[in-house]
């Protein structure tokens, strides 16, 4: 954030909605749109929530038990990522999805979310 720039920090709600759209543009994922639903009405904002990954993760957990959806999981790395970096929503799809899965997953995605971004042509 440059000085005197006094962007408002985005709540857990818009956090999860931008991370969403980012990962299910065209909002056909039952998982996705379940993480939507369960934080539609979460207005703290994401830097007053102590573990925000593991509330994400939790919830995403809940609705994708066996961990096979890889729009899922990457919404919460997208919502992670986003909320230390804000301003970045912005930018292009596929730098956000990148920066977001090396976040997320300590530059090693699981293989059903690499094959996942490689379709998206995201290297």
């Amino acid at each position: 954030m440059r000085t005197g720039n006094r962007e408002p920090i985005p709540t857990v709600a818009e956090a999860v909605t931008k991370a969403a759209a980012i990962c299910d543009p065209n909002g056909e994922d039952t998982a996705v749109r379940g993480l939507i639903d369960s934080f539609e009405d979460d207005d703290r904002p994401i830097s007053a929530v102590e573990d925000l990954q593991g509330e994400l993760a939790s919830v995403e957990e809940g609705i994708d038990p066996d961990g096979e959806n890889p729009a899922a999981e990457m919404t919460v790395a997208a919502a992670i990522w986003l909320s230390t970096n804000p301003d970045q929503e912005h930018h292009h799809r596929e730098r956000v999805l990148r920066e977001s899965a090396r976040l997320y997953f300590h530059d090693d995605p699981p293989r059903h979310v690499a094959d996942w971004l490689v379709g998206l042509r995201v290297d």
